[in-house]
């Protein structure tokens, strides 16, 4: 059977980009995260290298590059080869905030990374250690109130989904406390546990064992409902309306991935993501897994920039 002539070019056109996917990867894929060891973006990006490895049949080697939010291994990101063999597990600071507050930036988010999948949903806790007199998340605000300028918390960094949320707390309870930015939710935990700071509002992930260990005390949540793994926490919103935040975390590679490769690791990704292994163990953390593929990612995307321009500019945040 004859073809007609453009047919066949298209197929004659498509051929390197289908071998190409065929044949990747050709060597061991660089899985950057943007913090150091033991935050919520650490965590998932080690429960996805061996599940990624076995389904690529290649090994998945995580390197983590700490710095300026995130953004260290952000600008490694966008100056790699987009060949799918560097990518990221990326979180809101990154892709969203960070890119917001940095007008001198090097790259710009929309248009020099290219969105594989979302693989997590969930909102924030506010914890307090377990030797803080503050039984509750009202307790705590009005404490916040009547000292201004005393307390502080910490986050995982400036622009990072805990400094957002900390701001969207103080602009509308109008409270007066400090910020106290650290590289990475691990340290910065490490330092709430130790009582050197106050109270953070951080991912699930990184406090849920904390928490039920009995060192952290969940006072509330940054979700629309409570959240089933800490009944005892009230909505942030039930007490200071409008505080609402979730955070998440994705996939994503250069930009000009090549489409057979994107959708050869997109899915891999959704497959991996919706994996009972991975499900239930981002549940006995006490996160949630959750996907979106390329296209609602990247609407997903646009969107959460949106918002955090509008929170920016109500809470006045800067770069420090």
């Amino acid at each position: 059977m004859n073809l007609p002539r453009r047919t066949l070019l298209a197929a004659t056109l498509a051929m390197p980009g289908l071998a190409r996917a065929q044949s990747f990867p050709t060597r061991p894929i660089r899985l950057l995260v943007g913090f150091a060891p033991g935050g919520a973006t650490d965590i998932v990006a080690r429960l996805l290298q061996p599940l990624l490895g076995e389904a690529l049949g290649q090994s998945v080697i995580v390197e983590n590059r700490s710095g300026a939010g995130g953004m260290v291994a952000t600008d490694f990101l966008v100056r790699a080869e987009p060949d799918g063999h560097t990518l990221m597990v990326a979180s809101p600071g990154q892709l969203v905030v960070n890119p917001l507050l940095d007008r001198n930036s090097s790259f710009d988010a929309a248009r020099d990374i290219t969105p594989i999948g979302q693989v997590t949903s969930s909102p924030l806790v506010l914890v307090v250690p377990a030797a803080s007199p503050y039984r509750d998340a009202r307790a705590l605000i009005e404490a916040i109130r009547a000292r201004p300028g005393v307390m502080n918390y910490g986050s995982a960094g400036v622009g990072s989904s805990m400094h957002i949320a900390g701001e969207m707390l103080k602009a509308h309870g109008a409270l007066s406390t400090e910020h106290v930015p650290y590289r990475g939710s691990g340290p910065a935990v490490t330092d709430l546990v130790a009582g050197k700071i106050d109270f953070m509002i951080d991912s699930v992930s990184t406090t849920a064992t904390h928490i039920r260990n009995g060192v952290l005390r969940a006072l509330a949540v940054t979700g629309e409902e409570p959240w089933p793994e800490f009944p005892d926490a009230v909505p942030l919103r039930s007490i200071v309306p409008d505080v609402v935040l979730t955070t998440w975390l994705g996939l994503v590679g250069p930009a000009k991935l090549p489409p057979a490769i994107l959708a050869r690791l997109s899915d891999v990704l959704r497959d991996v993501v919706r994996s009972p292994v991975f499900t239930a163990r981002l549940k006995e953390l006490g996160s949630q897994a959750y996907w979106a593929g390329p296209q609602d990612f990247a609407a997903f995307l646009a969107t959460e920039r949106q918002r955090a321009a509008d929170v920016i500019r109500r809470a006045q945040i800067r770069q420090e």
